[in-house]
């Protein structure tokens, strides 16, 4: 048995220097995977572009944001809270929108959380300035962080009132600047957050990088976190090192906090870009899986693993080819040969329209079927010979 697979790739940027570990070219690849177009079928996801008007500092504050939920769904869901990292000036940070974390939104959903993205103060069409700003004078980076964690606060409060919300569970997920402030939210432990996940998380300056401030920050950190966390990074992030990283993580640990570290070897020519691609997106997926799963929180179902493999007529020794499919960035298809002993896959499309034509462009391309290649799994559900049309190009 053949399997291949066919990735949607996104197009190289070049890396700009960037403020508070936030950055443009992470931006840019969203822009290119994950802006919200409300592409979604009908039956498939319920994206809702929206503000959420909170209270912070007994002032009345609007944040923008993006709920996504599954279609359909009667229940009340658990929240993923999931925010951003910050562009290098005054102009990108508020051309960033909610609208551009869409796929990892989608991601949640599929997994069966009411997946929320926010925009902090200062950021996108969210209320500003942006509290608290740092320079290279500054000596704490305590302020800063803490209006962070203000702002991921007063949306958390504002969310669990809505009625497909569950208020008991929720887990909190950023990137770069938005890592550090999931870090700071969770150090406070709020009784119904059961998980921080922080992709390449930091906070930085380029001229004045305050590694041993922000080593500080995460030894403060520690010291009161008892939320299980999650930090995600790779070897080439030229923000955050692998020695400033176990610096963070050994202060972090010396306070008492509780956190698995996650350092993949490479990622592109900059593991700062982890996030945003569906490659990098589908290596911190499958840990974020493993953490979630452990913590008895939604994810993928490993059930589902054994009943495709049926399906499909595959051994075991081929498990991880779905372990690895069912964790990957929706959209996404598997497309099978006429005789059924190869495979090609395709995920992180913006559509399911776009990843059917790229999986069996790619199957033929690869395999030179004499009959076309048919789609058998469109993202988690089988359709096999019950579909139409899978000879599409």
């Amino acid at each position: 048995m053949r399997i291949d697979s066919h990735r949607h790739r996104s197009t190289t940027v070049n890396c700009m220097r960037t403020f508070a570990g936030a950055f443009v070219f992470l931006v840019s690849l969203f822009a290119a995977y994950n802006a919200a177009r409300a592409e979604a079928p009908a039956d498939e996801f319920t994206i809702d572009r929206t503000f959420f008007r909170t209270t912070i500092d007994n002032r009345s504050v609007r944040l923008e944001g993006l709920v996504v939920k599954r279609t359909g769904s009667q229940e009340r869901l658990p929240i993923a809270l999931i925010t951003h990292g910050k562009a290098s000036n005054l102009g990108d940070m508020l051309e960033s929108r909610a609208a551009h974390y869409t796929g990892v939104a989608r991601d949640l959903a599929r997994r069966g959380w009411l997946a929320v993205v926010v925009m902090r103060r200062g950021f996108g069409q969210s209320d500003g300035p942006m509290a608290a700003p740092v320079s290279c004078a500054t000596t704490t980076f305590a302020d800063r962080l803490a209006a962070d964690a203000d702002d991921l606060q007063a949306t958390l409060d504002v969310v669990s009132k809505r009625p497909d919300a569950d208020p008991e569970r929720a887990i909190a997920i950023g990137v770069s600047a938005g890592g550090a402030a999931v870090t700071a939210f969770g150090a406070r432990n709020p009784k119904n957050l059961r998980g921080v996940i922080s992709i390449s998380g930091g906070l930085r300056m380029p001229d004045c990088p305050k590694e041993d401030v922000l080593v500080n920050a995460y030894r403060t950190f520690g010291v009161s976190s008892r939320v299980p966390s999650l930090w995600i990074y790779a070897r080439n992030d030229s923000f955050f090192g692998p020695a400033l990283v176990e610096r963070m993580q050994s202060a972090f640990l010396d306070g008492g906090g509780d956190v698995k570290l996650v350092m993949f070897e490479k990622f592109g020519t900059d593991g700062h870009a982890l996030f945003a691609t569906a490659s990098g997106r589908l290596q911190w997926l499958m840990e974020m899986d493993a953490f979630l799963r452990f913590h008895n929180l939604p994810t993928t179902k490993r059930e589902r693993i054994v009943e495709l493999m049926k399906q499909l007529k595959m051994q075991e020794k081929s498990r991880g080819f779905l372990e690895r499919y069912l964790a990957a960035p929706t959209y996404k298809a598997i497309a099978q040969t006429p005789d059924g002993k190869s495979y090609s896959t395709q995920y992180g499309a913006n559509t399911i329209e776009a990843a059917r034509k790229a999986v069996l462009n790619g199957c033929r391309e690869r395999h030179k079927p004499v009959e076309p290649c048919r789609i058998v799994i469109e993202n988690d559900t089988w359709i096999g010979e019950s579909a139409t049309g899978n000879d599409r190009p």
